[in-house]
């Protein structure tokens, strides 16, 4: 676990609140209003079925929409970290630009990833933890999937425990405060407040792409700084 990257990953989301709030809801609140409607309003064959639907909409909404979600917070954090304005327009320009490749990026690293908890949990894990720079190379770096595969697998050497016990406290972190928030809005049992709790959910779900976005930076910095090798 990296102390430090977690302090940092909370700074950057309290001082930059507002920015992955709108980048995140630009997503997500429509697609919040649309899965909960299903669920509330949507119960001709029963609430059992209304929720399997609310749960294909969440699906296919993350997997279209959530690489563009991500591509945009990433070029926010990039400015941020360069010292540039970041302001929500240009984000989301940076972030349609990238969209098509991190859409294609992502489809092949979830392939990989699946077929890894196909064949058992921890050869997916360690496949997941190994690709999870794929995002920022794409995006960042402009490079292609295959590039971006290979690089991803180099630049995680020597840092996929630390990625992976950062990850999972964050994990946990979050699944607290989904659990409770989720628990509210059930026993208020109304559509507005549960479109506002799942967006507070799905914000709060950015601090996975600022802690990856600071793993990557490092990484990119202790590469750039390394000596070079001997001339033969």
């Amino acid at each position: 676990m990296r102390r430090d990257i977690l302090e940092e990953t909370f700074r950057l989301l309290a001082r930059n609140f507002h920015l992955f709030t709108l980048i995140a809801l630009t997503v997500w609140l429509p697609g919040h209003l649309v899965i909960n409607y299903i669920d509330f309003f949507a119960t001709s064959k029963g609430a059992a079925d209304a929720a399997a639907r609310g749960f294909r909409v969440g699906l296919m909404v993350e997997g279209v929409f959530g690489p563009l979600v991500v591509a945009a917070t990433l070029a926010a954090l990039a400015r941020i970290k360069r010292g540039e304005p970041a302001g929500y327009d240009q984000a989301m320009r940076d972030g349609f630009a990238m969209w098509p490749r991190l859409f294609m990026a992502r489809l092949v690293a979830s392939a990989l990833v699946l077929a890894g908890l196909i064949a058992l949990v921890v050869p997916g894990v360690l496949v997941l933890v190994r690709l999870c720079f794929v995002d920022a190379l794409v995006v960042l770096d402009g490079a292609p999937l295959g590039a971006a595969l290979r690089g991803s697998n180099a630049l995680t050497a020597g840092r996929r425990l630390s990625i992976f016990w950062t990850g999972g406290i964050l994990f946990a972190v979050v699944f607290s405060v989904t659990m409770t928030l989720s628990a509210l809005a059930s026993a208020a049992n109304h559509f507005v407040v549960q479109v506002l709790v799942d967006c507070v959910i799905a914000v709060t779900q950015t601090v996975f792409t600022i802690a990856l976005f600071l793993f990557y930076r490092e990484a990119r910095q202790a590469v750039a700084t390394a000596p070079a090798p001997p001339a033969a």
